[in-house]
């Protein structure tokens, strides 16, 4: 032992640089091991977003019933779906008869529910209308003339052509409220008509 200790005594310098070879080589291979590879990798799987499909998005078209009357081969009260052309519900009623007058036809006008198609014969006045609501009865404003609203309270010649080119435009109104989309609606005049209008 003492002999061992002499010899590291006369050779210090040498025990020195072993020693730091010896952590040198060891650091380095501390640094760079291997690691145990460990399984922790989290694998996120992000589901594609689900596409609703057509049938259950889109709103299947309800029916209504149309009274076809007039110069048609099978008068008679017809069901067609919502927002159809007149077009549509004069060929299920057999189409056209012989004597109609076109002229007086608009048939890319829209129908809407309880709504009278009238096909007038040539010679006749009468064009494709609905029935004239009688005093004290609701306008109907998908299918209402111009005229029609004559006798409502608040709703003046220009008014009612707006409230006819916006349904034209737009569509059947869905809901009394969709007036206030009409220009020159407002919520105080819808508050005085809902008793005189319906859909």
């Amino acid at each position: 032992m003492n002999e061992f200790l002499d010899y590291i005594k006369q050779n210090k310098l040498i025990v020195i640089v072993l020693s730091i070879l010896i952590l040198g080589v060891g650091g380095y291979w501390w640094t760079n091991r291997t690691p145990a590879v460990k399984n922790d990798i989290k694998t996120e799987i992000k589901a594609s977003p689900k596409v609703p499909k057509k049938t259950d998005s889109m709103p299947k078209n309800k029916l209504v019933a149309v009274d076809i009357q007039g110069a048609v081969k099978k008068p008679g009260v017809y069901q067609v779906k919502e927002n159809s052309l007149v077009q549509t519900a004069i060929q299920l009623a057999g189409g056209l008869a012989d004597n109609a007058d076109t002229k007086q036809i608009n048939q890319a006008k829209r129908v809407s529910d309880q709504m009278q198609v009238y096909v007038p014969v040539v010679g006749s006045t009468s064009a494709v209308s609905t029935s004239a609501p009688a005093k004290g009865e609701k306008v109907n404003i998908n299918n209402a003339k111009a005229e029609d609203f004559k006798d409502v309270t608040g709703i003046g010649p220009k008014k009612a052509e707006k409230i006819i080119a916006f349904r034209e435009k737009n569509g059947n109104f869905k809901s009394l409220h969709d007036l206030t989309k009409v220009s020159g609606i407002g919520e105080k005049s819808l508050d005085s008509l809902k008793d005189q209008l319906t859909v």
